[in-house]
């Protein structure tokens, strides 16, 4: 989807339902940036929980993490992005909901095998999603690392790009955190 239409879905939420959130990639343009990144360090983690889409609010701050740890964590995005006004900003390839992804839904029905190489699989939505991460506990907290993933299409397995598999990764780290407290 464009950053209009996920920008539409994340006001009419918190004008709807202001308790509910709901959180997407957004992932920028190659040209956007003075030299080539990878895939992870131009996709940013964002929630329909920050400023700029309450309605009414006087700030229009727009916080995000990008999926490369290394790089920006708690950039304001409303300050950097082409589609919130600023002239020669960073332009939107794609973004999506996570929520919304596929078999997202069934991530509460998900079942875990340990694998060889200290790895864990997790499969859900019937098990045409696999996702295999690195899994620790860091404070009480489950944090997935991920590795791999695919999914069912047409009858055939598919590799997941990284930034997928990094969504998933943080819908599962949201159930196991429900599950454990």
């Amino acid at each position: 989807m464009n950053y209009s239409e996920l920008k539409k879905i994340f006001q009419e939420l918190k004008r709807t339902s202001p308790r509910e959130n709901l959180t997407a990639h957004i992932i920028f343009t190659e040209d956007s940036f003075d030299r080539p990144y990878p895939l992870l360090s131009r996709t940013y983690l964002v929630s329909s929980d920050n400023k700029g889409f309450y309605p009414h609010m006087f700030s229009n701050s727009i916080f995000a993490y990008c999926l490369d740890v290394t790089s920006d964590q708690g950039v304001r995005l409303d300050w950097l992005m082409a589609e919130e006004g600023n002239p020669g900003g960073w332009k939107v390839e794609d973004c999506y909901i996570l929520e919304k992804m596929r078999d997202a839904e069934a991530i509460c029905d998900l079942t875990r095998i340990e694998l060889e190489e200290d790895t864990i699989c997790y499969g859900f939505g019937s098990s045409s999603t696999c996702i295999r991460v690195l899994e620790t506990n860091e404070g009480g907290k489950i944090r997935l690392e991920p590795l791999a993933g695919n999914q069912m299409v047409d009858g055939k397995w598919v590799d997941l790009t990284i930034d997928r598999i990094c969504g998933y990764c943080t819908l599962l780290e949201q159930q196991l955190s429900k599950e454990a407290g």
